[in-house]
């Protein structure tokens, strides 16, 4: 796919969605087949612990039910996986899928929160990225300090190789994705002064990289595309909501109302972002406008220009709102269309 960049040049952007595991066997795989049939080329499943079906299981549905697509953990973390259990089941989905498979990790969300864990400090991240690279190699590995190994190894390492995102809002963890990661899964909204700061800190985070090769810098962009605007605004407003209570800075850079981003930070509550009902609600026009990918396909477009016109080359696509296929369909005629 190609997008006139708007100074004469043209320039190749590649396109992907992340889902929740929240559909039953069947309309999942209807969805995994449109999504390829829809020419994007990722798809990523959540691992959201208990507020969805089991990303790896799903993950295998989708490797039968496509031919093209990349597919990988979005995100999964160190909190509630060994990380040698999850090289064995990456490695696993990398040979059922005739090598498509891609794993993001990062720290864990809210949702791990209710089996009494924390979400992982970058230590840890940092840690598991490093462990699993040696066993997808095939190494031998022992010790560690946040989880162990005894002369650990893969019996059955992956035939192809697994690229390994780190997903992030926060400075330290994008820059630690600029450090190590093949790719980093960028979540800081729409609003180009907090794009930006993203950008710098992976940056920061590259110029002490020792790996060869370019880190691929996914920016991913929740929302709806209608052209009933009032109507997409309302789907996005619970990601509205997240930024505040998860990366505030962003709310800083923004210029949000300082009191706003504190009532919603009051009010958040439940295991994940759609259950933080209180929250979305005291979330206002400034936030939704700073965060989402929300309103009109004219709008929209715009918005995803305005990313391209900054340097990113790779945008993932969250739907929200009850009609999350048409939600789909609606993106890729409306919004991914302009880049082909």
């Amino acid at each position: 796919m190609r997008a006139a960049t708007g100074h004469g040049t043209v320039t190749k952007v590649h396109f992907g969605v992340l889902v929740q595991a929240v559909d039953a066997p069947d309309a999942f795989l209807g969805a995994v087949r449109l999504v390829e049939d829809l020419g994007f080329e990722y798809l990523w499943v959540a691992d959201s612990s208990l507020h969805a079906r089991d990303v790896y299981a799903y993950l295998t549905l989708a490797a039968t039910a496509s031919r093209r697509l990349r597919l990988g953990t979005g995100i999964t973390h160190p909190v509630t996986r060994h990380p040698g259990v999850t090289a064995n089941a990456i490695a696993t989905l990398a040979d059922l899928s005739g090598g498509r498979a891609v794993l993001g990790v990062g720290a864990g969300d809210r949702p791990v929160r209710e089996l009494g864990v924390a979400p992982a400090p970058v230590g840890t991240v940092r840690e598991m990225v490093l462990a699993l690279r040696r066993l997808l190699a095939g190494e031998e590995i022992s010790g560690g300090s946040a989880f162990r190994f005894d002369h650990a190894r893969l019996r059955y390492p992956p035939r192809y190789p697994i690229p390994i995102y780190v997903a992030a809002s926060g400075p330290r963890m994008l820059a630690l994705a600029g450090e190590i990661a093949d790719g980093v899964v960028v979540q800081a909204g729409t609003h180009p002064a907090c794009v930006g700061a993203a950008l710098r800190s992976i940056r920061e985070g590259a110029a002490r990289r020792r790996a060869d090769g370019a880190i691929d810098i996914a920016v991913l962009l929740y929302g709806s595309v209608r052209e009933d605007e009032q109507l997409a605004r309302e789907e996005a407003r619970p990601f509205a909501a997240w930024i505040p209570q998860t990366a505030p800075r962003y709310c800083d850079i923004a210029g949000v109302d300082p009191a706003a981003t504190r009532r919603v930070r009051e009010l958040y509550r439940g295991g994940e972002l759609h259950e933080a009902v209180e929250a979305a609600a005291a979330a206002t026009d400034e936030m939704i406008d700073a965060f989402t990918l929300a309103g009109s396909p004219g709008r929209c477009r715009a918005l995803v220009g305005r990313l391209v016109e900054m340097g990113v080359r790779h945008i993932e696509f969250f739907p929200m709102g009850a009609d999350r296929v048409g939600g789909l369909r609606r993106f890729a005629a409306d919004v991914m269309s302009a880049f082909r």
